[in-house]
Protein backbone atom coordinates (compact mmCIF):
# COMPACT_ATOMS: atom_id res chain seq x y z
CA UNK A 1 0.00 0.00 0.00
CA UNK A 2 1.42 3.39 -0.86
CA UNK A 3 3.04 5.44 1.66
CA UNK A 4 0.27 7.02 3.49
CA UNK A 5 -2.78 5.35 2.20
CA UNK A 6 -4.66 3.59 4.60
CA UNK A 7 -7.11 0.77 4.57
CA UNK A 8 -9.71 2.32 7.31
CA UNK A 9 -13.11 0.52 8.63
CA UNK A 10 -16.14 2.84 9.22
CA UNK A 11 -18.74 1.84 11.77
CA UNK A 12 -21.96 2.69 10.74
CA UNK A 13 -23.98 3.88 7.23
CA UNK A 14 -25.83 6.58 8.88
CA UNK A 15 -24.93 10.07 8.01
CA UNK A 16 -21.50 10.12 9.89
CA UNK A 17 -20.80 7.22 8.62
CA UNK A 18 -21.23 7.90 4.93
CA UNK A 19 -19.32 11.44 4.88
CA UNK A 20 -16.52 9.96 6.61
CA UNK A 21 -16.42 7.03 3.59
CA UNK A 22 -16.41 10.44 1.16
CA UNK A 23 -13.59 11.89 3.02
CA UNK A 24 -11.57 8.95 3.55
CA UNK A 25 -12.02 8.36 0.03
CA UNK A 26 -11.05 11.90 -1.52
CA UNK A 27 -7.44 11.82 0.43
CA UNK A 28 -7.16 7.74 -1.52
CA UNK A 29 -7.84 5.94 1.72
CA UNK A 30 -9.85 2.25 1.16
CA UNK A 31 -12.97 2.33 3.22
CA UNK A 32 -15.28 -0.93 4.73
CA UNK A 33 -18.21 0.16 6.20
CA UNK A 34 -19.51 -2.33 8.35
CA UNK A 35 -23.61 -1.38 8.85
CA UNK A 36 -25.40 -3.55 11.44
CA UNK A 37 -28.69 -3.20 9.29
CA UNK A 38 -29.95 -3.81 6.01
CA UNK A 39 -30.21 -0.11 5.18
CA UNK A 40 -28.26 2.96 4.94
CA UNK A 41 -29.05 6.43 6.82
CA UNK A 42 -29.30 5.37 10.55
CA UNK A 43 -32.34 7.00 12.41
CA UNK A 44 -33.40 8.11 8.79
CA UNK A 45 -34.04 4.69 7.37
CA UNK A 46 -37.43 3.65 6.84
CA UNK A 47 -39.26 2.68 10.13
CA UNK A 48 -36.42 3.98 12.14
CA UNK A 49 -38.68 6.88 14.08
CA UNK A 50 -42.18 8.62 14.25
CA UNK A 51 -43.92 8.83 11.27
CA UNK A 52 -44.21 12.90 11.00
CA UNK A 53 -40.64 13.75 11.41
CA UNK A 54 -40.01 16.95 10.16
CA UNK A 55 -36.46 18.20 10.65
CA UNK A 56 -35.64 20.83 12.98
CA UNK A 57 -32.19 22.20 11.23
CA UNK A 58 -32.92 23.28 7.69
CA UNK A 59 -31.73 21.60 4.31
CA UNK A 60 -28.70 23.23 3.65
CA UNK A 61 -27.60 22.34 7.16
CA UNK A 62 -28.76 19.26 6.87
CA UNK A 63 -26.82 18.76 3.66
CA UNK A 64 -22.99 18.36 3.09
CA UNK A 65 -20.42 21.17 1.67
CA UNK A 66 -19.42 18.57 -1.32
CA UNK A 67 -23.28 17.66 -2.40
CA UNK A 68 -25.02 21.25 -1.99
CA UNK A 69 -28.89 21.02 -3.02
CA UNK A 70 -28.28 24.27 -4.40
CA UNK A 71 -31.56 23.70 -6.80
CA UNK A 72 -33.78 23.54 -3.48
CA UNK A 73 -35.59 26.74 -1.46
CA UNK A 74 -34.16 27.16 2.22
CA UNK A 75 -36.55 24.49 3.81
CA UNK A 76 -37.08 22.04 6.42
CA UNK A 77 -36.72 17.99 5.10
CA UNK A 78 -38.87 15.57 6.15
CA UNK A 79 -37.41 12.27 7.13
CA UNK A 80 -38.52 10.86 3.98
CA UNK A 81 -36.98 13.69 1.69
CA UNK A 82 -34.11 13.53 3.95
CA UNK A 83 -33.29 10.00 3.49
CA UNK A 84 -33.72 10.67 -0.45
CA UNK A 85 -30.76 12.92 -0.40
CA UNK A 86 -28.87 10.58 1.30
CA UNK A 87 -29.55 8.10 -0.87
CA UNK A 88 -28.65 10.49 -3.80
CA UNK A 89 -25.41 11.62 -1.74
CA UNK A 90 -24.50 7.91 -1.82
CA UNK A 91 -24.98 7.34 -5.29
CA UNK A 92 -23.71 9.97 -6.69
CA UNK A 93 -20.45 9.22 -5.18
CA UNK A 94 -21.14 5.56 -5.71
CA UNK A 95 -20.10 4.73 -1.68
CA UNK A 96 -22.55 2.15 -1.38
CA UNK A 97 -19.77 0.06 -3.38
CA UNK A 98 -17.59 0.61 0.32
CA UNK A 99 -20.73 -0.51 2.46
CA UNK A 100 -21.30 -4.16 4.31
CA UNK A 101 -24.92 -4.42 5.42
CA UNK A 102 -26.05 -7.02 7.89
CA UNK A 103 -22.77 -6.73 9.41
CA UNK A 104 -22.76 -5.78 13.54
CA UNK A 105 -18.97 -4.86 15.11
CA UNK A 106 -18.73 -6.97 18.46
CA UNK A 107 -15.32 -6.10 19.14
CA UNK A 108 -12.60 -3.93 18.13
CA UNK A 109 -9.15 -4.91 19.42
CA UNK A 110 -5.22 -4.18 18.40
CA UNK A 111 -3.60 -6.24 16.55
CA UNK A 112 0.17 -5.84 15.29
CA UNK A 113 0.21 -3.13 12.94
CA UNK A 114 -3.52 -2.09 13.21
CA UNK A 115 -7.00 -3.09 14.31
CA UNK A 116 -8.65 -5.92 14.19
CA UNK A 117 -12.53 -5.35 13.84
CA UNK A 118 -14.40 -8.88 14.75
CA UNK A 119 -18.55 -9.27 14.09
CA UNK A 120 -21.08 -11.12 12.96
CA UNK A 121 -22.14 -10.90 9.07
CA UNK A 122 -25.80 -12.13 8.67
CA UNK A 123 -25.37 -14.22 11.31
CA UNK A 124 -21.82 -15.15 10.69
CA UNK A 125 -18.51 -14.38 12.25
CA UNK A 126 -16.16 -11.69 10.32
CA UNK A 127 -13.43 -10.44 10.68
CA UNK A 128 -11.56 -7.32 9.30
CA UNK A 129 -7.58 -5.96 9.99
CA UNK A 130 -7.26 -2.37 9.52
CA UNK A 131 -5.52 0.67 9.88
CA UNK A 132 -7.77 2.86 11.38
CA UNK A 133 -11.39 3.04 12.37
CA UNK A 134 -13.87 5.53 12.29
CA UNK A 135 -16.50 5.37 14.63
CA UNK A 136 -19.78 6.67 13.37
CA UNK A 137 -22.51 4.81 15.23
CA UNK A 138 -24.21 7.93 16.24
CA UNK A 139 -25.73 9.09 19.73
CA UNK A 140 -29.13 7.56 19.19
CA UNK A 141 -27.99 3.84 20.25
CA UNK A 142 -29.27 3.27 23.99
CA UNK A 143 -32.38 4.88 25.05
CA UNK A 144 -32.05 6.99 28.44
CA UNK A 145 -34.65 6.74 30.76
CA UNK A 146 -34.09 8.50 34.30
CA UNK A 147 -33.74 6.34 37.49
CA UNK A 148 -37.81 7.10 38.46
CA UNK A 149 -39.28 5.95 41.97
CA UNK A 150 -41.96 3.58 41.48
CA UNK A 151 -41.58 3.21 37.92
CA UNK A 152 -41.84 -0.59 38.49
CA UNK A 153 -45.35 -0.37 40.32
CA UNK A 154 -46.61 1.74 37.65
CA UNK A 155 -49.47 -0.71 35.95
CA UNK A 156 -49.94 1.17 32.74
CA UNK A 157 -47.44 1.47 29.35
CA UNK A 158 -44.48 2.71 29.76
CA UNK A 159 -42.46 3.57 26.17
CA UNK A 160 -39.55 5.53 25.38
CA UNK A 161 -39.72 7.89 22.35
CA UNK A 162 -37.90 5.83 19.99
CA UNK A 163 -40.40 3.36 20.37
CA UNK A 164 -43.29 5.66 19.31
CA UNK A 165 -44.54 5.78 15.64
CA UNK A 166 -48.06 7.62 15.81
CA UNK A 167 -50.54 8.82 18.31
CA UNK A 168 -53.46 6.16 17.65
CA UNK A 169 -52.42 3.92 20.72
CA UNK A 170 -52.90 7.03 23.19
CA UNK A 171 -56.26 7.44 21.57
CA UNK A 172 -58.68 8.36 24.87
CA UNK A 173 -55.68 7.68 27.35
CA UNK A 174 -54.29 10.08 30.25
CA UNK A 175 -50.81 9.96 29.47
CA UNK A 176 -47.50 11.90 30.80
CA UNK A 177 -44.68 12.86 28.27
CA UNK A 178 -41.62 13.26 30.12
CA UNK A 179 -39.14 15.84 28.92
CA UNK A 180 -39.03 18.36 25.94
CA UNK A 181 -36.21 17.68 23.25
CA UNK A 182 -37.58 18.70 19.85
CA UNK A 183 -38.96 14.96 19.52
CA UNK A 184 -41.35 15.46 22.59
CA UNK A 185 -42.62 18.56 20.97
CA UNK A 186 -43.83 16.95 18.45
CA UNK A 187 -44.66 13.81 19.93
CA UNK A 188 -46.67 15.57 22.79
CA UNK A 189 -48.42 17.59 20.25
CA UNK A 190 -49.67 14.51 18.55
CA UNK A 191 -50.90 12.67 21.21
CA UNK A 192 -52.40 15.75 23.35
CA UNK A 193 -54.92 15.58 20.38
CA UNK A 194 -56.03 12.06 20.58
CA UNK A 195 -55.75 11.50 24.72
CA UNK A 196 -58.26 12.67 27.09
CA UNK A 197 -55.82 14.13 28.98
CA UNK A 198 -51.75 14.93 28.24
CA UNK A 199 -49.43 16.18 30.65
CA UNK A 200 -45.68 17.25 30.22
CA UNK A 201 -43.44 16.56 33.15
CA UNK A 202 -40.19 18.98 32.91
CA UNK A 203 -37.60 20.03 35.69
CA UNK A 204 -36.86 23.34 34.50
CA UNK A 205 -38.34 26.05 31.64
CA UNK A 206 -36.22 25.12 28.74
CA UNK A 207 -35.54 27.26 25.76
CA UNK A 208 -37.71 26.92 22.15
CA UNK A 209 -36.89 28.51 18.89
CA UNK A 210 -38.86 28.64 16.26
CA UNK A 211 -38.19 27.12 12.97
CA UNK A 212 -38.15 30.11 11.10
CA UNK A 213 -36.55 33.35 12.06
CA UNK A 214 -39.10 36.00 13.75
CA UNK A 215 -39.17 40.28 13.09
CA UNK A 216 -37.23 39.97 9.85
CA UNK A 217 -38.57 41.38 6.30
CA UNK A 218 -38.26 38.63 5.11
CA UNK A 219 -39.56 35.60 6.03
CA UNK A 220 -37.67 33.43 4.26
CA UNK A 221 -34.87 33.27 6.92
CA UNK A 222 -34.52 29.85 8.93
CA UNK A 223 -33.47 30.18 12.60
CA UNK A 224 -30.65 28.82 11.60
CA UNK A 225 -29.67 31.24 8.95
CA UNK A 226 -30.40 34.27 10.88
CA UNK A 227 -28.39 36.74 11.81
CA UNK A 228 -28.29 35.59 15.55
CA UNK A 229 -25.94 32.43 13.81
CA UNK A 230 -23.19 34.31 12.03
CA UNK A 231 -19.86 34.25 12.60
CA UNK A 232 -20.04 38.24 13.48
CA UNK A 233 -22.07 37.64 16.41
CA UNK A 234 -20.63 34.35 17.48
CA UNK A 235 -17.49 35.87 17.47
CA UNK A 236 -19.56 39.59 19.56
CA UNK A 237 -18.81 40.05 23.27
CA UNK A 238 -20.89 37.91 25.02
CA UNK A 239 -23.06 40.53 26.31
CA UNK A 240 -23.69 41.64 22.96
CA UNK A 241 -24.73 38.05 21.48
CA UNK A 242 -27.39 37.26 24.56
CA UNK A 243 -28.53 40.83 24.06
CA UNK A 244 -29.77 40.20 20.51
CA UNK A 245 -31.15 37.37 21.50
CA UNK A 246 -32.58 38.82 24.96
CA UNK A 247 -34.42 41.40 22.20
CA UNK A 248 -35.87 38.44 20.55
CA UNK A 249 -37.66 37.22 23.30
CA UNK A 250 -38.89 40.76 24.81
CA UNK A 251 -40.83 41.08 21.04
CA UNK A 252 -41.62 37.36 21.54
CA UNK A 253 -44.05 38.11 24.95
CA UNK A 254 -45.31 41.76 23.04
CA UNK A 255 -46.17 39.76 20.34
CA UNK A 256 -50.30 39.26 19.76
CA UNK A 257 -50.54 35.44 19.12
CA UNK A 258 -50.84 33.80 22.35
CA UNK A 259 -48.41 30.81 21.44
CA UNK A 260 -45.74 33.27 20.57
CA UNK A 261 -46.45 35.19 23.99
CA UNK A 262 -46.28 31.83 25.80
CA UNK A 263 -42.74 30.75 24.21
CA UNK A 264 -41.13 33.77 25.13
CA UNK A 265 -42.60 33.90 28.60
CA UNK A 266 -40.78 30.15 28.57
CA UNK A 267 -37.46 31.57 27.16
CA UNK A 268 -37.16 34.39 29.64
CA UNK A 269 -37.00 31.64 32.77
CA UNK A 270 -34.93 29.34 30.82
CA UNK A 271 -32.04 32.50 30.98
CA UNK A 272 -29.96 33.12 28.07
CA UNK A 273 -30.97 30.83 24.78
CA UNK A 274 -26.91 31.29 23.65
CA UNK A 275 -25.97 29.27 27.20
CA UNK A 276 -27.89 26.33 26.66
CA UNK A 277 -29.07 23.54 24.57
CA UNK A 278 -31.66 24.64 22.59
CA UNK A 279 -34.95 23.25 21.18
CA UNK A 280 -35.92 23.75 17.68
CA UNK A 281 -39.45 23.20 17.65
CA UNK A 282 -41.94 25.70 18.86
CA UNK A 283 -45.11 23.03 18.23
CA UNK A 284 -46.12 22.47 20.80
CA UNK A 285 -47.00 25.70 22.35
CA UNK A 286 -50.33 25.92 20.33
CA UNK A 287 -51.36 23.11 22.36
CA UNK A 288 -50.59 24.54 25.59
CA UNK A 289 -52.30 27.27 24.89
CA UNK A 290 -55.26 25.61 24.13
CA UNK A 291 -55.02 23.45 27.18
CA UNK A 292 -54.63 20.31 25.54
CA UNK A 293 -51.36 20.40 27.02
CA UNK A 294 -50.70 20.48 31.13
CA UNK A 295 -47.00 21.26 32.16
CA UNK A 296 -45.98 21.09 35.25
CA UNK A 297 -41.92 22.16 36.14
CA UNK A 298 -41.10 20.57 39.43
CA UNK A 299 -40.45 17.25 38.24
CA UNK A 300 -41.10 13.43 39.20
CA UNK A 301 -40.96 12.78 42.60
CA UNK A 302 -42.41 9.30 42.20
CA UNK A 303 -44.68 7.13 40.30
CA UNK A 304 -47.47 4.42 41.90
CA UNK A 305 -49.70 1.89 40.10
CA UNK A 306 -51.57 4.71 38.24
CA UNK A 307 -50.34 7.82 39.34
CA UNK A 308 -47.73 10.19 38.74
CA UNK A 309 -46.65 12.46 41.58
CA UNK A 310 -44.77 15.75 41.08
CA UNK A 311 -42.36 16.97 43.62
CA UNK A 312 -44.58 20.04 44.00
CA UNK A 313 -46.71 17.74 46.33
CA UNK A 314 -49.71 17.27 43.45
CA UNK A 315 -50.72 14.28 41.37
CA UNK A 316 -52.48 12.95 38.44
CA UNK A 317 -54.24 9.93 37.14
CA UNK A 318 -52.61 8.60 33.94
CA UNK A 319 -52.26 5.35 32.02
CA UNK A 320 -49.47 5.45 29.90
CA UNK A 321 -45.88 7.07 30.41
CA UNK A 322 -43.67 8.01 27.31
CA UNK A 323 -40.57 9.18 27.94
CA UNK A 324 -38.81 11.62 25.58
CA UNK A 325 -35.20 11.91 27.20
CA UNK A 326 -32.82 11.47 24.81
CA UNK A 327 -30.18 8.43 24.37
CA UNK A 328 -26.83 7.90 26.11
CA UNK A 329 -23.57 6.51 23.63
CA UNK A 330 -22.40 3.01 23.82
CA UNK A 331 -19.37 1.73 22.85
CA UNK A 332 -19.61 -2.02 23.70
CA UNK A 333 -17.34 -3.04 21.20
CA UNK A 334 -14.47 -0.90 22.79
CA UNK A 335 -12.23 -2.49 25.39
CA UNK A 336 -11.87 1.17 26.46
CA UNK A 337 -14.30 2.85 28.66
CA UNK A 338 -16.03 6.35 27.41
CA UNK A 339 -17.99 7.78 30.31
CA UNK A 340 -18.20 11.22 29.04
CA UNK A 341 -17.64 13.12 25.55
CA UNK A 342 -15.62 15.59 27.09
CA UNK A 343 -12.56 13.38 27.78
CA UNK A 344 -12.00 13.33 23.98
CA UNK A 345 -9.33 15.62 22.46
CA UNK A 346 -11.26 17.85 19.86
CA UNK A 347 -14.11 15.56 20.88
CA UNK A 348 -13.43 13.11 18.44
CA UNK A 349 -10.07 11.40 20.19
CA UNK A 350 -9.06 8.73 23.07
CA UNK A 351 -6.31 9.44 24.15
CA UNK A 352 -5.74 5.76 24.71
CA UNK A 353 -6.31 5.00 21.60
CA UNK A 354 -4.40 6.76 19.41
CA UNK A 355 -4.85 9.19 16.32
CA UNK A 356 -5.62 6.04 14.53
CA UNK A 357 -9.18 5.92 16.44
CA UNK A 358 -11.91 8.60 15.57
CA UNK A 359 -15.32 9.32 16.96
CA UNK A 360 -16.71 11.26 14.12
CA UNK A 361 -20.68 12.76 14.38
CA UNK A 362 -20.93 12.79 18.55
CA UNK A 363 -20.74 16.74 18.76
CA UNK A 364 -23.82 18.56 18.48
CA UNK A 365 -23.90 22.41 17.40
CA UNK A 366 -25.76 24.59 19.55
CA UNK A 367 -27.00 26.06 16.49
CA UNK A 368 -26.22 24.64 12.90
CA UNK A 369 -26.25 21.00 11.74
CA UNK A 370 -24.66 17.87 12.35
CA UNK A 371 -23.81 17.01 9.19
CA UNK A 372 -21.16 19.66 8.81
CA UNK A 373 -19.99 19.29 11.77
CA UNK A 374 -19.63 15.02 11.27
CA UNK A 375 -18.15 15.65 7.91
CA UNK A 376 -15.54 18.61 8.69
CA UNK A 377 -14.78 15.85 11.65
CA UNK A 378 -14.50 13.82 8.81
CA UNK A 379 -11.90 15.79 6.51
CA UNK A 380 -9.31 15.96 9.74
CA UNK A 381 -9.33 12.49 10.51
CA UNK A 382 -8.71 11.71 6.36
CA UNK A 383 -5.98 14.28 7.15
CA UNK A 384 -4.57 12.68 10.08
CA UNK A 385 -4.32 9.24 8.55
CA UNK A 386 -2.85 10.94 5.20
CA UNK A 387 -0.35 12.17 7.73
CA UNK A 388 -0.98 16.01 6.18
CA UNK A 389 -1.53 16.51 9.97
CA UNK A 390 -0.76 15.16 13.28
CA UNK A 391 -2.04 14.85 16.93
CA UNK A 392 -0.29 16.59 19.36
CA UNK A 393 1.46 14.74 22.78
CA UNK A 394 -0.47 12.30 24.80
CA UNK A 395 0.00 15.05 27.89
CA UNK A 396 -1.14 18.12 25.44
CA UNK A 397 -4.44 16.21 24.56
CA UNK A 398 -5.18 15.40 27.82
CA UNK A 399 -4.54 19.05 28.65
CA UNK A 400 -6.43 20.20 25.69
CA UNK A 401 -9.65 17.94 26.55
CA UNK A 402 -9.57 19.50 30.59
CA UNK A 403 -9.43 23.41 28.79
CA UNK A 404 -12.24 22.79 26.27
CA UNK A 405 -14.57 20.61 28.85
CA UNK A 406 -13.86 23.82 31.00
CA UNK A 407 -14.94 25.99 28.39
CA UNK A 408 -17.49 24.59 27.25
CA UNK A 409 -18.94 23.47 30.65
CA UNK A 410 -19.08 27.68 31.42
CA UNK A 411 -20.15 28.43 28.06
CA UNK A 412 -23.19 26.33 28.52
CA UNK A 413 -23.65 26.91 31.83
CA UNK A 414 -27.20 26.49 32.18
CA UNK A 415 -27.12 23.02 30.45
CA UNK A 416 -23.40 21.33 31.68
CA UNK A 417 -24.40 18.03 31.47
CA UNK A 418 -25.24 17.75 27.70
CA UNK A 419 -21.89 16.51 27.13
CA UNK A 420 -21.45 16.71 23.31
CA UNK A 421 -22.64 20.34 22.95
CA UNK A 422 -20.36 22.23 21.12
CA UNK A 423 -20.45 26.16 19.38
CA UNK A 424 -20.94 25.58 15.60
CA UNK A 425 -18.94 28.67 14.64
CA UNK A 426 -15.94 28.12 16.86
CA UNK A 427 -15.51 24.46 16.55
CA UNK A 428 -15.38 24.47 12.37
CA UNK A 429 -13.07 27.18 12.64
CA UNK A 430 -10.69 25.92 14.76
CA UNK A 431 -11.20 22.26 13.04
CA UNK A 432 -10.91 24.20 9.56
CA UNK A 433 -7.42 26.01 10.48
CA UNK A 434 -5.94 22.25 11.19
CA UNK A 435 -6.92 20.90 7.98
CA UNK A 436 -6.08 24.28 6.36
CA UNK A 437 -9.51 24.62 4.80
CA UNK A 438 -10.37 28.04 7.33
CA UNK A 439 -11.65 30.72 4.59
CA UNK A 440 -9.93 33.86 4.54
CA UNK A 441 -11.64 36.07 6.97
CA UNK A 442 -8.99 39.13 7.39
CA UNK A 443 -8.70 40.21 4.56
CA UNK A 444 -11.82 42.09 3.11
CA UNK A 445 -10.13 43.92 -0.19
CA UNK A 446 -9.44 40.70 -1.60
CA UNK A 447 -12.95 39.96 -2.12
CA UNK A 448 -15.70 42.25 -0.22
CA UNK A 449 -18.75 40.85 -1.48
CA UNK A 450 -17.58 37.43 0.22
CA UNK A 451 -16.36 38.86 3.05
CA UNK A 452 -19.64 40.37 4.13
CA UNK A 453 -21.13 36.99 3.32
CA UNK A 454 -18.36 35.16 5.83
CA UNK A 455 -19.27 37.57 8.84
CA UNK A 456 -22.73 38.55 8.24
CA UNK A 457 -24.53 35.68 6.40
CA UNK A 458 -25.29 32.13 7.61
CA UNK A 459 -22.42 29.52 8.28
CA UNK A 460 -22.89 27.27 5.73
CA UNK A 461 -20.34 24.85 5.21
CA UNK A 462 -19.80 25.59 1.64
CA UNK A 463 -17.28 28.45 3.30
CA UNK A 464 -15.04 25.53 4.26
CA UNK A 465 -14.80 24.25 0.22
CA UNK A 466 -13.47 27.87 -0.83
CA UNK A 467 -9.67 26.82 -0.15
CA UNK A 468 -7.24 23.85 1.36
CA UNK A 469 -7.73 20.38 0.10
CA UNK A 470 -10.45 18.86 -2.20
CA UNK A 471 -11.24 22.52 -2.93
CA UNK A 472 -14.39 23.76 -4.87
CA UNK A 473 -13.67 27.46 -5.11
CA UNK A 474 -15.90 28.68 -7.82
CA UNK A 475 -18.98 26.10 -6.86
CA UNK A 476 -18.77 27.60 -3.43
CA UNK A 477 -18.17 31.26 -3.80
CA UNK A 478 -21.71 31.09 -6.11
CA UNK A 479 -23.64 29.32 -3.47
CA UNK A 480 -22.48 31.84 -0.54
CA UNK A 481 -22.64 35.00 -2.55
CA UNK A 482 -26.02 34.19 -4.28
CA UNK A 483 -27.43 33.87 -0.65
CA UNK A 484 -29.32 36.61 1.05
CA UNK A 485 -27.44 38.12 3.73
CA UNK A 486 -30.63 38.76 6.84
CA UNK A 487 -32.43 41.95 6.89
CA UNK A 488 -31.85 42.25 10.31
CA UNK A 489 -27.90 43.23 9.70
CA UNK A 490 -28.73 46.52 11.19
CA UNK A 491 -29.09 45.08 14.30
CA UNK A 492 -25.67 44.39 14.71
CA UNK A 493 -24.11 47.45 14.68
CA UNK A 494 -26.99 48.86 17.00
CA UNK A 495 -25.73 49.32 20.31
CA UNK A 496 -29.27 49.48 21.43
CA UNK A 497 -30.25 45.74 20.85
CA UNK A 498 -28.56 44.56 23.94
CA UNK A 499 -27.87 48.21 26.12
CA UNK A 500 -30.29 47.41 28.52
CA UNK A 501 -29.31 44.08 28.91
CA UNK A 502 -25.63 44.51 29.32
CA UNK A 503 -26.76 47.40 32.28
CA UNK A 504 -28.63 43.88 33.86
CA UNK A 505 -27.45 41.84 36.96
CA UNK A 506 -27.30 39.29 34.16
CA UNK A 507 -24.65 40.46 31.98
CA UNK A 508 -22.40 40.26 35.17
CA UNK A 509 -22.65 35.89 35.55
CA UNK A 510 -22.22 35.95 31.69
CA UNK A 511 -18.66 34.75 30.35
CA UNK A 512 -17.25 35.98 27.04
CA UNK A 513 -16.87 33.19 24.68
CA UNK A 514 -13.43 32.61 22.89
CA UNK A 515 -12.20 30.87 20.00
CA UNK A 516 -10.79 27.05 20.55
Amino acid sequence: MPKGTKHVVVVGAGLSGLTAIKQLRDEGHRVTCLEKSGDLGGVFADGSTYDSVLLTVSNYFMAFSDFLPSDERLKFWTRKEYYAYLRRYVHHYRLDECIQFGTEVESIRRAEDGWRVVGRQDGDPCETVCDAVAICSGMFQQPYIPPTRGLEEFEGTVIHARDYRNAKPFTGQRVLCVGLGESSADITSEISMVAKDCLLSLRRYPAVAPRYAPFQSDPYFTIDSSIVTSRIVNYLPSQAHAGLVQKSIGRYRRSKNPDVRCRGDWDRKAGPPPRQVITKNERVFRHIVDRQVRPNFSGIDRLSAHHVHYRDGSREAIDSIVFCTGFRPTFPFLEVGLRDLRDLYRQMYHVELGPTVAFIGFARPQQGGVPAIAEMQARHFAAVCSERCGLPSREQQVERARRDRIHWEREYYITPDVTSLVNYCHYMDALAEIVGCMPDTRRPWLDPKLYLKLWFGPQFSAQYRLRGPHATPARARRFLCGFPTPASLREIVSLSAFRGYAESPLAARELRPRRL
